[in-house]
């Protein structure tokens, strides 16, 4: 039986002066599911996961909602709506703490009063289940990249949004890490979340995603269950050719 559908965007086109980056791209992504979206660099995919997350807006096309139509603004209204992103670029505040960060906008408060003690352990306990070694306390600006990485995951695991768009969340991750995330990423599918998963790692894809979108140069190719896909079929879609 088909999940009950949650979001769906119809041909979304977004171009950037003359060129198209996307084209005419459909997308629906139903709750308790997991999403793949691949493509070769400059598919389209980063794009077409921004629009949903309202950094950019479409120049045609429609995304709905729960069944409604809506026209973000900005990330902050897609977050409203429900959706949350990790992106590929880090967007924290550097002199602020791990916890800080994490439970930004969204602070824990006890009788008017941001409780930080909370936050801490709150954060402490979320880094643990992801299998993250950070410290609540570490200053976020002290951290490499891909310890920032980890705790832009951190924040949208945290906020339970109802749709939960991943571009490479994997990437700068070590591969005990990518097991933890990956244990997480199933456990919030099982709680109903939808979940949109951009991966250039075909193993990871087909290891943890329900279904799976093929993009090539800002178009749809197909989107078929993970199950009935490899990673040459991928590939095959990903070129247009054989490897």
């Amino acid at each position: 039986m088909e999940r009950p559908t949650h979001l769906v965007a119809t041909r979304i086109v977004k171009r950037f002066g003359g060129t198209t980056a996307v084209d005419n791209v459909s997308i629906t992504l139903h709750q308790g599911s997991i999403h793949g979206l691949v493509g070769e660099n400059g598919a389209g995919k980063s794009t077409l996961c921004k629009m949903i997350a309202g950094v950019y807006q479409p120049d045609a096309g429609t995304i709905e909602v729960g069944g409604e139509a809506r026209r973000f603004q900005s990330p902050a209204d897609a977050l409203a709506a429900g959706i949350g992103l990790i992106a590929q670029e880090v967007a924290l505040v550097p002199t602020r703490s791990v916890a800080d960060n994490v439970f930004l906008g969204d602070e824990l408060s006890r009788r008017g009063f941001v409780n930080r003690r909370a936050m801490h352990r709150n954060a402490a306990m979320l880094a643990e289940e992801l299998g993250f070694a950070l410290a609540p306390t570490a200053r976020v600006g002290d951290l490499n990249f891909s310890d920032q990485q980890k705790v832009e995951i951190m924040r949208a695991v945290a906020r339970r949004s109802k749709v939960l768009i991943m571009d490479e969340p994997t990437a700068a991750l070590g591969p005990q890490e990518v097991a933890g995330l990956m244990t997480v990423v199933r456990r919030l599918r099982d709680e109903g979340t939808a979940i949109v998963f951009v991966s250039h790692h075909l193993q990871d894809v087909l290891a943890v995603c329900d279904v799976v979108t093929i993009m090539r140069d800002g178009a749809h190719v197909r989107t078929t269950p993970a199950a009935d896909e490899t990673e040459a079929s991928l590939v095959r879609g990903m070129l247009g050719r054989d490897m």
